[in-house]
């Protein structure tokens, strides 16, 4: 390809562009990570990092960091009422040791910005990029100020904001709404290794959370996968002063921050990954888990993906890298994210949801079939079976 002032500008340095960034600069290629924002920097999200999302930080090297600031949960609690409260391990009988590690955002994009800027890409703050314009070989990205810069390839990584991705043609109209949630507290009761889930008194399809961040320290909000009336900042801020769960473990609590809302994309398609000498990845793609709202890991995989595309195809056609990123991401998540949305659309509902978490509260079976499938530790095929229907759908005693 023919040469410009950086291989690659990646815009947005969250967990997606960081990862993509670090790959590509490993491979050899000058990298750019442009941010509207300077680091450290808050980010609004539930901040778990799953085993997946782990698998690709181990690959980074950067798992040491990050263990050494995270909290670490090894099993789910999930609530529907006082009654309907159990505990689900995340390591079945015969299983490798699993945990979920919760890190706020504004430790985590901190360590990972970092570890690429080790491994030579350039970080370039307070950096908003306004348009990209693909022209004479390679993008040009006109940034505020009337800055601008090229680039042999772009990478798009801006997460839920589709600005960008709508002033170069690669989103025609705004995507459907999900929106969460959340607020951090301390002195919180009752924490421990678990991560805690509940359905009761939120709107479906939806939940609440109370994820551990440390000692008496939790990360606490909600998510609902519709466009909801009542804006989540609001439902959260009622659910804080009136759920009964809530109450307890906040008697004594003190909120750390204010309450912050996020939109959340899960309309991923292989249509959107990008066109020509752009590439699109993580969130920007629509890649957050239509079950769980989980897209960390999806962001790093996804980075993963297009890092391996461009390296393993700098030296040819543009349009082959193209390619083959588009076929390994649809190969990787389109059958995944069409089980997702089935389940968000049948399984979230009033009346079904409280028969689906009875039935899994008693059957193990269902238990490791709900692990598997929301943090990815399965292929979605391997739990559809015949005993899983059966087990979902038999006649109670």
């Amino acid at each position: 390809m023919s040469p410009m002032p950086h291989d690659v500008a990646i815009v947005g340095a969250g967990p997606a562009g960081s990862a993509a960034a670090y790959y590509l600069a490993q491979g050899g290629l000058r990298v750019a990570l442009l941010d509207k924002f300077d680091f450290p920097r808050d980010k609004t999200c539930g901040d778990g990092l799953t085993p997946r999302a782990l698998g690709v930080l181990d690959s980074m090297g950067v798992l040491p960091q990050v263990e050494a600031s995270a909290y670490s949960c090894t099993a789910l609690t999930i609530r529907n009422s006082d009654e309907v409260t159990y505990r689900i391990e995340l390591s079945g009988p015969g299983d490798p040791p699993r945990r979920i590690l919760i890190l706020p955002r504004f430790r985590l994009d901190e360590l990972l910005l970092q570890h690429a800027v080790r491994a030579g890409a350039q970080f370039i703050p307070q950096a908003k990029v306004e348009n990209l314009i693909q022209e004479n070989g390679c993008v040009h990205l006109g940034l505020e100020g009337n800055r601008s810069m090229d680039a042999t390839l772009a990478i798009i990584a801006t997460g839920a904001n589709t600005a960008l991705l709508r002033k170069t043609g690669l989103l025609k109209q705004a995507p459907p709404s999900n929106l969460a949630a959340r607020a951090y507290f301390e002195n919180v009761a009752g924490l421990d290794d678990t991560i805690v889930l509940f359905f009761d008194g939120v709107e479906h399809p939806g939940y609440g959370w109370v994820f551990p961040t440390g000692s008496g320290t939790a990360n606490i909000g909600c998510g609902v996968f519709f466009d909801s009336h009542v804006p989540q900042p609001t439902h959260l801020r009622h659910l804080i002063q009136s759920h009964p769960y809530l109450q307890r473990i906040l008697k004594n609590a003190r909120p750390v921050g204010p309450i912050k809302g996020h939109p959340l994309r899960t309309d991923f398609s292989r249509s959107l990954t990008g066109k020509d000498r752009i590439l699109v990845i993580g969130e920007a793609v629509g890649l957050v888990n239509p079950i769980t709202g989980e897209g960390i890991d999806y962001a790093l995989e996804s980075a993963q993906l297009a890092a391996d595309a461009i390296l393993h195809g700098w030296q040819g056609d543009v349009s082959t890298i193209q390619k083959n990123y588009r076929a390994a991401l649809g190969g990787k998540f389109s059958f995944p994210f069409l089980l997702g949305h089935l389940v968000q659309r049948l399984g979230f509902r009033d009346g079904i949801i409280d028969k689906a978490l009875y039935r899994i509260q008693h059957n193990a079976h269902l238990h490791r079939v709900v692990i598997d499938t929301c943090f990815g530790l399965a292929k979605p095929i391997s739990v559809l079976t015949p005993r899983t229907f059966w087990e979902a759908l038999k006649p109670s005693p």
